[in-house]
Protein backbone atom coordinates (compact mmCIF):
# COMPACT_ATOMS: atom_id res chain seq x y z
CA UNK A 1 0.00 0.00 0.00
CA UNK A 2 1.10 3.55 -0.60
CA UNK A 3 0.23 6.72 1.31
CA UNK A 4 -3.05 8.43 0.54
CA UNK A 5 -1.31 11.11 -1.43
CA UNK A 6 2.20 11.12 -2.83
CA UNK A 7 3.44 14.59 -3.76
CA UNK A 8 5.76 14.66 -6.74
CA UNK A 9 7.46 17.66 -8.27
CA UNK A 10 9.19 18.13 -11.59
CA UNK A 11 11.87 20.72 -10.89
CA UNK A 12 9.62 22.57 -8.49
CA UNK A 13 6.29 22.05 -10.25
CA UNK A 14 3.59 19.78 -8.89
CA UNK A 15 3.05 16.89 -11.29
CA UNK A 16 -0.71 16.97 -10.88
CA UNK A 17 -2.32 19.29 -13.38
CA UNK A 18 0.70 21.20 -14.70
CA UNK A 19 0.30 22.32 -18.32
CA UNK A 20 3.69 22.40 -20.03
CA UNK A 21 2.59 23.01 -23.61
CA UNK A 22 1.55 26.20 -25.33
CA UNK A 23 -0.43 26.51 -28.55
CA UNK A 24 0.85 24.52 -31.52
CA UNK A 25 2.71 27.41 -33.10
CA UNK A 26 6.39 28.17 -32.89
CA UNK A 27 9.43 29.25 -34.82
CA UNK A 28 8.08 27.16 -37.68
CA UNK A 29 10.47 24.20 -37.68
CA UNK A 30 12.54 21.87 -35.56
CA UNK A 31 15.72 23.33 -34.00
CA UNK A 32 18.58 23.77 -36.46
CA UNK A 33 22.17 22.74 -35.98
CA UNK A 34 24.39 25.56 -34.77
CA UNK A 35 26.70 26.89 -37.53
CA UNK A 36 30.43 26.52 -37.51
CA UNK A 37 32.19 28.81 -35.07
CA UNK A 38 33.23 32.18 -36.39
CA UNK A 39 34.94 35.24 -35.02
CA UNK A 40 32.71 37.77 -33.25
CA UNK A 41 35.50 39.99 -31.98
CA UNK A 42 34.45 43.01 -33.98
CA UNK A 43 30.94 44.34 -34.61
CA UNK A 44 30.07 44.85 -38.30
CA UNK A 45 29.15 48.40 -39.25
CA UNK A 46 26.90 47.56 -42.16
CA UNK A 47 23.79 49.66 -42.51
CA UNK A 48 20.56 48.32 -41.08
CA UNK A 49 18.74 45.92 -43.37
CA UNK A 50 15.41 46.96 -44.81
CA UNK A 51 14.27 43.31 -44.58
CA UNK A 52 11.36 42.70 -42.22
CA UNK A 53 12.48 41.93 -38.68
CA UNK A 54 11.63 38.33 -37.73
CA UNK A 55 12.89 35.55 -35.47
CA UNK A 56 12.57 32.15 -37.09
CA UNK A 57 14.51 29.71 -34.87
CA UNK A 58 16.93 29.21 -31.99
CA UNK A 59 19.82 26.77 -31.63
CA UNK A 60 19.94 25.17 -29.21
CA UNK A 61 16.19 25.43 -28.86
CA UNK A 62 16.25 24.37 -25.21
CA UNK A 63 18.12 25.04 -22.00
CA UNK A 64 18.26 23.56 -18.51
CA UNK A 65 17.15 25.32 -15.38
CA UNK A 66 20.21 26.88 -13.73
CA UNK A 67 22.30 26.87 -16.92
CA UNK A 68 24.13 29.65 -18.79
CA UNK A 69 24.24 29.04 -22.54
CA UNK A 70 24.95 30.74 -25.88
CA UNK A 71 21.86 30.61 -28.11
CA UNK A 72 22.12 31.30 -31.86
CA UNK A 73 19.05 33.17 -33.08
CA UNK A 74 18.18 33.00 -36.77
CA UNK A 75 15.79 35.22 -38.70
CA UNK A 76 15.89 38.36 -40.82
CA UNK A 77 16.28 42.11 -40.47
CA UNK A 78 18.80 41.97 -37.62
CA UNK A 79 21.13 44.97 -37.19
CA UNK A 80 24.07 46.00 -34.99
CA UNK A 81 22.90 46.82 -31.49
CA UNK A 82 20.05 44.31 -31.61
CA UNK A 83 18.94 43.03 -28.20
CA UNK A 84 17.30 39.67 -27.46
CA UNK A 85 14.78 39.22 -24.65
CA UNK A 86 13.00 36.05 -23.48
CA UNK A 87 9.25 36.39 -22.93
CA UNK A 88 6.86 34.13 -21.00
CA UNK A 89 3.26 34.41 -22.16
CA UNK A 90 4.24 37.56 -24.04
CA UNK A 91 5.81 39.30 -21.03
CA UNK A 92 9.52 39.79 -20.33
CA UNK A 93 10.55 37.54 -17.44
CA UNK A 94 13.99 37.83 -15.86
CA UNK A 95 13.99 34.16 -14.94
CA UNK A 96 15.63 33.85 -18.36
CA UNK A 97 18.12 36.72 -18.31
CA UNK A 98 20.01 37.90 -21.39
CA UNK A 99 23.61 38.66 -20.42
CA UNK A 100 24.66 39.87 -23.89
CA UNK A 101 23.52 39.90 -27.52
CA UNK A 102 26.15 39.71 -30.29
CA UNK A 103 25.37 40.71 -33.87
CA UNK A 104 26.69 38.21 -36.47
CA UNK A 105 24.71 39.15 -39.57
CA UNK A 106 21.31 40.34 -40.70
CA UNK A 107 20.11 36.76 -40.20
CA UNK A 108 21.98 35.65 -37.07
CA UNK A 109 22.55 36.81 -33.49
CA UNK A 110 24.16 35.08 -30.51
CA UNK A 111 22.51 35.64 -27.12
CA UNK A 112 24.23 34.56 -23.93
CA UNK A 113 21.50 33.78 -21.39
CA UNK A 114 21.25 32.55 -17.80
CA UNK A 115 18.24 30.43 -16.87
CA UNK A 116 17.19 30.64 -13.23
CA UNK A 117 16.88 27.42 -11.28
CA UNK A 118 13.17 28.11 -10.79
CA UNK A 119 12.42 29.31 -14.35
CA UNK A 120 9.09 27.95 -15.55
CA UNK A 121 9.27 24.74 -17.56
CA UNK A 122 7.57 25.93 -20.73
CA UNK A 123 8.06 27.16 -24.28
CA UNK A 124 9.25 30.79 -24.22
CA UNK A 125 9.05 33.48 -26.91
CA UNK A 126 12.21 35.24 -28.08
CA UNK A 127 11.98 38.96 -28.91
CA UNK A 128 14.63 40.89 -30.88
CA UNK A 129 14.57 44.67 -30.52
CA UNK A 130 16.48 47.17 -32.68
CA UNK A 131 17.67 50.65 -31.73
CA UNK A 132 15.20 51.98 -34.29
CA UNK A 133 12.37 50.75 -32.09
CA UNK A 134 11.43 47.77 -34.26
CA UNK A 135 10.61 44.47 -32.54
CA UNK A 136 10.32 40.93 -33.86
CA UNK A 137 9.08 37.96 -31.86
CA UNK A 138 9.58 34.24 -32.45
CA UNK A 139 6.75 32.43 -30.70
CA UNK A 140 7.66 29.35 -28.65
CA UNK A 141 11.22 29.39 -30.00
CA UNK A 142 12.90 28.15 -26.82
CA UNK A 143 11.99 25.55 -24.21
CA UNK A 144 13.14 25.69 -20.60
CA UNK A 145 13.45 22.03 -19.74
CA UNK A 146 14.38 19.58 -17.01
CA UNK A 147 15.24 16.87 -19.55
CA UNK A 148 18.89 15.88 -19.08
CA UNK A 149 20.50 14.79 -22.36
CA UNK A 150 22.45 11.52 -22.12
CA UNK A 151 23.23 10.99 -25.83
CA UNK A 152 22.81 8.49 -28.64
CA UNK A 153 24.82 5.90 -30.57
CA UNK A 154 23.25 7.11 -33.81
CA UNK A 155 19.66 7.42 -35.01
CA UNK A 156 16.61 7.37 -32.75
CA UNK A 157 17.34 6.02 -29.28
CA UNK A 158 15.14 3.37 -27.68
CA UNK A 159 15.46 3.54 -23.88
CA UNK A 160 14.24 0.52 -21.89
CA UNK A 161 15.47 0.61 -18.33
CA UNK A 162 16.92 2.58 -15.43
CA UNK A 163 18.67 1.25 -12.32
CA UNK A 164 18.34 2.61 -8.82
CA UNK A 165 21.85 4.05 -9.38
CA UNK A 166 20.31 6.03 -12.29
CA UNK A 167 22.14 4.11 -15.02
CA UNK A 168 20.13 3.94 -18.24
CA UNK A 169 20.07 1.11 -20.80
CA UNK A 170 18.86 1.06 -24.40
CA UNK A 171 19.94 0.91 -28.02
CA UNK A 172 19.98 2.85 -31.27
CA UNK A 173 21.35 2.39 -34.80
CA UNK A 174 24.95 2.45 -33.58
CA UNK A 175 24.41 -0.26 -30.98
CA UNK A 176 23.29 -0.97 -27.44
CA UNK A 177 24.48 1.17 -24.56
CA UNK A 178 24.59 1.74 -20.85
CA UNK A 179 24.87 5.27 -19.51
CA UNK A 180 26.08 6.29 -16.09
CA UNK A 181 27.33 9.55 -14.66
CA UNK A 182 30.89 8.32 -14.21
CA UNK A 183 31.61 6.99 -17.71
CA UNK A 184 28.91 8.63 -19.80
CA UNK A 185 27.38 6.59 -22.61
CA UNK A 186 29.18 3.25 -23.04
CA UNK A 187 28.56 1.60 -26.43
CA UNK A 188 28.13 -2.19 -26.08
CA UNK A 189 28.38 -2.79 -29.81
CA UNK A 190 25.86 -4.38 -32.17
CA UNK A 191 23.45 -5.35 -29.42
CA UNK A 192 19.87 -4.72 -28.40
CA UNK A 193 20.03 -3.80 -24.70
CA UNK A 194 16.54 -3.97 -23.20
CA UNK A 195 16.99 -4.25 -19.42
CA UNK A 196 19.23 -3.32 -16.52
CA UNK A 197 19.03 -4.83 -13.05
CA UNK A 198 18.07 -2.52 -10.16
CA UNK A 199 21.58 -2.56 -8.65
CA UNK A 200 23.14 -1.54 -11.97
CA UNK A 201 25.59 -4.44 -12.08
CA UNK A 202 24.20 -6.14 -15.18
CA UNK A 203 22.50 -5.16 -18.46
CA UNK A 204 20.69 -7.66 -20.65
CA UNK A 205 19.20 -8.13 -24.10
CA UNK A 206 20.35 -9.95 -27.21
CA UNK A 207 23.15 -9.91 -29.77
CA UNK A 208 22.87 -10.29 -33.53
CA UNK A 209 20.09 -11.23 -35.89
CA UNK A 210 20.12 -14.76 -34.46
CA UNK A 211 18.83 -13.50 -31.10
CA UNK A 212 21.61 -14.74 -28.82
CA UNK A 213 20.44 -13.96 -25.24
CA UNK A 214 23.22 -11.98 -23.60
CA UNK A 215 24.06 -10.17 -20.39
CA UNK A 216 26.78 -7.58 -19.91
CA UNK A 217 28.38 -7.71 -16.47
CA UNK A 218 29.80 -4.48 -15.09
CA UNK A 219 33.52 -4.62 -14.36
CA UNK A 220 33.88 -0.86 -14.10
CA UNK A 221 31.85 2.13 -15.25
CA UNK A 222 33.33 1.89 -18.75
CA UNK A 223 33.88 -1.87 -19.01
CA UNK A 224 30.98 -4.31 -19.38
CA UNK A 225 31.78 -7.93 -20.26
CA UNK A 226 29.33 -9.94 -22.40
CA UNK A 227 28.13 -13.38 -21.28
CA UNK A 228 25.76 -15.66 -23.22
CA UNK A 229 22.71 -17.04 -21.41
CA UNK A 230 21.37 -20.61 -21.68
CA UNK A 231 18.46 -21.38 -24.02
CA UNK A 232 15.57 -23.84 -24.04
CA UNK A 233 15.84 -27.15 -25.89
CA UNK A 234 15.52 -26.72 -29.69
CA UNK A 235 15.89 -22.95 -29.27
CA UNK A 236 16.67 -20.94 -32.37
CA UNK A 237 16.93 -17.58 -30.59
CA UNK A 238 16.08 -15.76 -27.39
CA UNK A 239 16.29 -12.34 -25.77
CA UNK A 240 15.90 -10.71 -22.36
CA UNK A 241 13.39 -7.86 -21.91
CA UNK A 242 13.11 -7.37 -18.14
CA UNK A 243 15.27 -7.59 -15.02
CA UNK A 244 14.74 -7.67 -11.24
CA UNK A 245 16.34 -8.94 -8.05
CA UNK A 246 14.65 -11.28 -5.58
CA UNK A 247 14.71 -10.34 -1.86
CA UNK A 248 17.67 -12.71 -1.37
CA UNK A 249 19.62 -10.94 -4.13
CA UNK A 250 19.01 -13.54 -6.85
CA UNK A 251 19.02 -12.01 -10.32
CA UNK A 252 15.83 -12.59 -12.31
CA UNK A 253 15.61 -11.98 -16.05
CA UNK A 254 12.49 -12.38 -18.19
CA UNK A 255 12.03 -12.54 -21.93
CA UNK A 256 11.31 -14.93 -24.74
CA UNK A 257 12.88 -18.03 -26.21
CA UNK A 258 12.00 -18.87 -29.81
CA UNK A 259 11.90 -22.60 -29.18
CA UNK A 260 10.89 -25.01 -31.93
CA UNK A 261 8.65 -27.96 -31.10
CA UNK A 262 11.27 -30.40 -32.38
CA UNK A 263 14.89 -30.39 -33.47
CA UNK A 264 13.98 -30.37 -37.17
CA UNK A 265 15.41 -27.31 -38.94
CA UNK A 266 12.03 -26.53 -40.54
CA UNK A 267 10.03 -26.86 -37.35
CA UNK A 268 7.47 -24.17 -36.54
CA UNK A 269 8.77 -21.30 -34.43
CA UNK A 270 6.94 -20.52 -31.19
CA UNK A 271 8.05 -17.86 -28.72
CA UNK A 272 8.01 -19.14 -25.15
CA UNK A 273 7.90 -17.03 -21.99
CA UNK A 274 11.22 -17.57 -20.24
CA UNK A 275 12.71 -16.74 -16.83
CA UNK A 276 16.45 -16.87 -16.17
CA UNK A 277 17.84 -17.12 -12.63
CA UNK A 278 21.39 -16.72 -11.43
CA UNK A 279 22.41 -18.77 -8.40
CA UNK A 280 25.98 -19.35 -7.27
CA UNK A 281 27.24 -17.58 -10.37
CA UNK A 282 25.39 -20.02 -12.66
CA UNK A 283 22.40 -19.29 -14.89
CA UNK A 284 19.34 -21.49 -15.35
CA UNK A 285 16.34 -21.03 -17.64
CA UNK A 286 12.70 -21.90 -16.90
CA UNK A 287 9.78 -21.94 -19.33
CA UNK A 288 6.48 -20.44 -18.13
CA UNK A 289 3.27 -22.19 -19.20
CA UNK A 290 1.03 -20.30 -21.61
CA UNK A 291 -2.68 -19.71 -20.86
CA UNK A 292 -5.11 -22.12 -22.48
CA UNK A 293 -5.69 -21.25 -26.13
CA UNK A 294 -2.34 -19.51 -26.68
CA UNK A 295 0.51 -20.86 -28.80
CA UNK A 296 3.21 -18.28 -28.13
CA UNK A 297 4.19 -15.60 -25.65
CA UNK A 298 6.92 -13.14 -24.71
CA UNK A 299 7.66 -11.72 -21.27
CA UNK A 300 8.07 -7.96 -21.07
CA UNK A 301 8.91 -7.48 -17.39
CA UNK A 302 9.48 -9.30 -14.11
CA UNK A 303 9.34 -8.12 -10.49
CA UNK A 304 11.28 -9.24 -7.42
CA UNK A 305 8.61 -11.86 -6.63
CA UNK A 306 9.19 -13.61 -9.95
CA UNK A 307 5.83 -12.45 -11.31
CA UNK A 308 5.95 -11.82 -15.04
CA UNK A 309 3.86 -9.82 -17.49
CA UNK A 310 3.97 -10.39 -21.22
CA UNK A 311 2.22 -10.61 -24.54
CA UNK A 312 0.47 -13.54 -26.20
CA UNK A 313 0.24 -14.83 -29.77
CA UNK A 314 1.51 -11.60 -31.37
CA UNK A 315 -2.03 -10.32 -30.90
CA UNK A 316 -3.91 -7.82 -28.78
CA UNK A 317 -3.84 -9.58 -25.39
CA UNK A 318 -1.32 -10.47 -22.74
CA UNK A 319 -1.12 -12.07 -19.32
CA UNK A 320 0.26 -11.80 -15.81
CA UNK A 321 1.98 -14.88 -14.37
CA UNK A 322 2.09 -15.51 -10.61
CA UNK A 323 4.55 -18.35 -11.16
CA UNK A 324 5.58 -20.74 -13.92
CA UNK A 325 2.15 -22.39 -14.20
CA UNK A 326 -0.41 -19.82 -12.96
CA UNK A 327 -1.48 -17.00 -15.25
CA UNK A 328 -4.36 -14.58 -15.88
CA UNK A 329 -5.20 -13.26 -19.33
CA UNK A 330 -5.61 -9.47 -19.67
CA UNK A 331 -7.54 -7.57 -22.34
CA UNK A 332 -4.51 -5.59 -23.57
CA UNK A 333 -0.74 -5.60 -23.83
CA UNK A 334 1.05 -5.32 -20.45
CA UNK A 335 4.49 -3.70 -20.19
CA UNK A 336 5.32 -3.66 -16.46
CA UNK A 337 4.26 -4.88 -13.01
CA UNK A 338 4.92 -3.17 -9.68
CA UNK A 339 7.08 -4.69 -6.92
CA UNK A 340 4.04 -5.67 -4.83
CA UNK A 341 2.42 -7.54 -7.71
CA UNK A 342 -0.77 -5.50 -7.44
CA UNK A 343 -0.64 -3.21 -10.48
CA UNK A 344 0.14 -3.84 -14.16
CA UNK A 345 0.45 -1.14 -16.82
CA UNK A 346 0.45 -1.27 -20.58
CA UNK A 347 -1.77 -0.44 -23.52
CA UNK A 348 -5.04 -1.51 -25.09
CA UNK A 349 -6.00 -0.64 -28.64
CA UNK A 350 -3.12 1.83 -28.63
CA UNK A 351 -4.03 3.75 -25.45
CA UNK A 352 -2.43 3.67 -21.96
CA UNK A 353 -4.21 1.51 -19.38
CA UNK A 354 -3.65 -0.26 -16.07
CA UNK A 355 -4.96 -3.48 -14.49
CA UNK A 356 -5.18 -4.07 -10.76
CA UNK A 357 -5.47 -6.86 -8.24
CA UNK A 358 -8.43 -6.65 -5.86
CA UNK A 359 -6.95 -6.32 -2.33
CA UNK A 360 -9.79 -8.41 -0.85
CA UNK A 361 -10.33 -11.20 -3.36
CA UNK A 362 -6.77 -11.10 -4.76
CA UNK A 363 -8.30 -11.58 -8.21
CA UNK A 364 -7.10 -9.49 -11.14
CA UNK A 365 -9.45 -6.98 -12.76
CA UNK A 366 -8.77 -8.07 -16.31
CA UNK A 367 -10.37 -5.10 -18.07
CA UNK A 368 -7.82 -2.32 -18.43
CA UNK A 369 -8.64 1.10 -16.95
CA UNK A 370 -7.92 3.91 -19.42
CA UNK A 371 -5.39 6.54 -18.37
CA UNK A 372 -6.17 10.06 -19.62
CA UNK A 373 -3.95 11.91 -22.09
CA UNK A 374 -2.39 15.30 -21.46
CA UNK A 375 -4.19 16.78 -24.49
CA UNK A 376 -6.43 15.27 -27.13
CA UNK A 377 -7.04 11.62 -28.01
CA UNK A 378 -6.09 12.11 -31.65
CA UNK A 379 -3.02 9.89 -31.23
CA UNK A 380 -2.24 6.78 -29.23
CA UNK A 381 -0.04 6.17 -26.20
CA UNK A 382 1.23 3.61 -23.73
CA UNK A 383 1.99 3.12 -20.03
CA UNK A 384 5.50 1.64 -19.91
CA UNK A 385 6.51 1.36 -16.25
CA UNK A 386 5.16 1.67 -12.70
CA UNK A 387 6.87 1.85 -9.31
CA UNK A 388 5.88 0.97 -5.74
CA UNK A 389 4.44 4.44 -5.08
CA UNK A 390 2.00 4.24 -7.99
CA UNK A 391 4.01 6.51 -10.30
CA UNK A 392 3.25 5.44 -13.88
CA UNK A 393 5.32 6.66 -16.84
CA UNK A 394 4.75 6.37 -20.56
CA UNK A 395 3.43 8.54 -23.36
CA UNK A 396 0.14 10.14 -24.28
CA UNK A 397 -1.27 12.51 -26.88
CA UNK A 398 -0.50 16.18 -26.23
CA UNK A 399 -2.48 19.22 -27.39
CA UNK A 400 -0.52 19.29 -30.66
CA UNK A 401 -1.48 15.72 -31.50
CA UNK A 402 2.00 14.33 -30.81
CA UNK A 403 3.07 11.65 -28.35
CA UNK A 404 4.82 13.15 -25.32
CA UNK A 405 6.40 11.67 -22.20
CA UNK A 406 3.72 11.52 -19.51
CA UNK A 407 3.50 10.83 -15.78
CA UNK A 408 0.40 9.61 -13.93
CA UNK A 409 -0.01 9.02 -10.19
CA UNK A 410 -2.29 6.39 -8.64
CA UNK A 411 -3.33 6.10 -5.01
CA UNK A 412 -3.75 2.41 -4.18
CA UNK A 413 -4.39 2.72 -0.46
CA UNK A 414 -8.11 1.94 -0.72
CA UNK A 415 -10.17 -0.84 -2.23
CA UNK A 416 -9.47 0.39 -5.79
CA UNK A 417 -6.83 2.61 -7.41
CA UNK A 418 -7.65 6.32 -7.71
CA UNK A 419 -5.96 8.65 -10.18
CA UNK A 420 -4.49 11.67 -8.37
CA UNK A 421 -4.79 14.89 -10.32
CA UNK A 422 -4.25 15.23 -14.04
CA UNK A 423 -1.46 13.60 -16.04
CA UNK A 424 1.68 15.67 -16.57
CA UNK A 425 3.62 16.04 -19.80
CA UNK A 426 7.37 16.06 -19.18
CA UNK A 427 9.32 18.83 -20.92
CA UNK A 428 11.31 18.02 -24.04
CA UNK A 429 14.25 19.42 -26.00
CA UNK A 430 12.70 22.39 -27.76
CA UNK A 431 10.76 20.35 -30.34
CA UNK A 432 7.09 21.10 -30.78
CA UNK A 433 6.34 21.13 -34.50
CA UNK A 434 7.76 17.89 -35.88
CA UNK A 435 7.00 15.52 -38.74
CA UNK A 436 7.58 12.61 -36.36
CA UNK A 437 4.69 11.16 -34.39
CA UNK A 438 6.45 11.72 -31.06
CA UNK A 439 8.05 14.61 -29.20
CA UNK A 440 9.28 12.43 -26.34
CA UNK A 441 8.58 9.21 -24.48
CA UNK A 442 9.13 7.87 -20.94
CA UNK A 443 10.25 4.26 -20.60
CA UNK A 444 11.16 3.58 -16.98
CA UNK A 445 11.08 5.06 -13.47
CA UNK A 446 13.11 4.32 -10.36
CA UNK A 447 11.44 2.65 -7.41
CA UNK A 448 13.11 4.75 -4.72
CA UNK A 449 12.43 8.44 -4.18
CA UNK A 450 13.35 10.98 -5.41
CA UNK A 451 12.03 9.38 -8.59
CA UNK A 452 13.97 9.60 -11.84
CA UNK A 453 12.43 8.83 -15.23
CA UNK A 454 14.39 7.59 -18.26
CA UNK A 455 13.26 7.95 -21.85
CA UNK A 456 13.85 9.81 -25.08
CA UNK A 457 13.22 13.32 -26.44
CA UNK A 458 13.66 14.74 -29.94
CA UNK A 459 16.25 17.35 -30.90
CA UNK A 460 17.02 18.19 -34.54
CA UNK A 461 14.66 15.38 -35.53
CA UNK A 462 16.53 12.66 -33.60
CA UNK A 463 15.35 11.07 -30.36
CA UNK A 464 18.09 11.30 -27.72
CA UNK A 465 18.32 9.44 -24.42
CA UNK A 466 17.28 11.67 -21.51
CA UNK A 467 16.47 11.59 -17.79
CA UNK A 468 13.92 13.62 -15.86
CA UNK A 469 14.07 14.06 -12.08
CA UNK A 470 10.70 14.19 -10.32
CA UNK A 471 10.76 16.06 -7.01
Amino acid sequence: MVPNRVRLRTSGLLLAGVGLLAAAVGCGRDPVVAPAARSVASTPTAARSSTALAVSSASPAFGDQGATVDVHLFGSGFAPGAQATWLLNGVADNHVHTNSTTYISASELVANITIAGDAQLAFWDVQVSLSSGKNGVGSDCFEVTSAEVLGTTGGDVNVYGISEQLQVAGYATGGGFVYDDEAGLVNLGGAMVMAIDPSGTLAAGKVGDNFIPTVWVRQSASNWVAEQLPQLPHSIGARVQGAARAPDGTLLLAGLDDSALSSKPNAARHNRVALWRQAGGNWSIQQYTLPDGSESGAARAVNSLGQIVGRLDAGSTGAVWEDAVTSTRLDGLPNAINAQGTLVVGERAGYPVYWWRDPKSQAWHTTGVLLPSTGSNSCTGSANDVNSAGVIVGSSCNSSGKLQATVWLLDFSGDAPVLIGAPTALPGLGTKNTTATDVSSAAAVTDAAPYVVAGGARSNGTRLAVRWRLR
